[in-house]
């Protein structure tokens, strides 16, 4: 027997489709619902339309905060690594480093003969090239985070009392290796953002 056909449809629920409960009753469904044991008739999303994430953000609006120069650096100060942007003899590029933060400036090694090692020298006495350095920490579960970027110039220390100093300092590239040659930025601007749930 065709219950479907015998059901017909009905002017405000649509097509009456039978259930699959064991007394066959006929529960009216839209065709825009879908009916489940636990929660009765769901409405389907539209096409199209993004997935419901929930999660412990869901309903809470996302707020973006301007960071002062010392909260930036506070939290510049416990991150482990930052990328370097630069314009090299190839053209722009983007170079992960190992960096500690040491008297209000970012410190890294790089190995020489590398394009750090080389491509930031100008050539010129006292003059250092200017570059941008990016640090941040994202939660992509909370979709939260904070973002800082440092705008300097970028100094090689050649003084050996410094280089001994920064020897001290625990600075160790991930990447191992004969890193010998220790940069300095000297920040001129600091700015900062971040994104938090409220």
């Amino acid at each position: 027997m065709d219950l479907g056909r015998r059901a017909g449809s009905h002017p405000l629920f649509g097509t009456l489709v039978p259930s699959p409960c064991r007394h066959k009753d006929l529960r009216p469904v839209r065709r825009d619902f879908a009916w489940t044991a636990e929660r009765g008739p769901q409405r389907r999303p539209a096409p199209g339309a993004a997935a419901d994430r929930g999660g412990i953000t869901a309903g809470m609006e996302p707020i973006l905060e301007e960071l002062t120069e010392d909260e930036s650096l506070r939290l510049v100060a416990q991150a482990q690594i930052g990328r370097i942007g630069f314009t090299s003899r190839f053209g722009p590029v983007v170079l992960p480093v190992n960096f500690k933060v040491l008297d209000g400036s970012v410190v890294f090694r790089t190995e020489a003969g590398s394009p750090l090692g080389e491509d930031l020298r100008t050539g010129i006495a006292h003059a250092d090239y200017k570059v941008a350095f990016e640090i941040d920490e994202i939660n992509a579960a909370e979709r939260t985070g904070w973002s800082v970027m440092i705008q300097g110039g970028a100094h090689y220390v050649d003084d050996e009392r410094e280089r001994a100093a920064l020897q001290e300092a625990g600075i160790e590239p991930w990447a191992g290796g004969e890193r010998d040659v220790f940069v300095r930025i000297k920040p001129t601007l600091i700015s900062g953002r971040r994104v938090r749930r409220g």
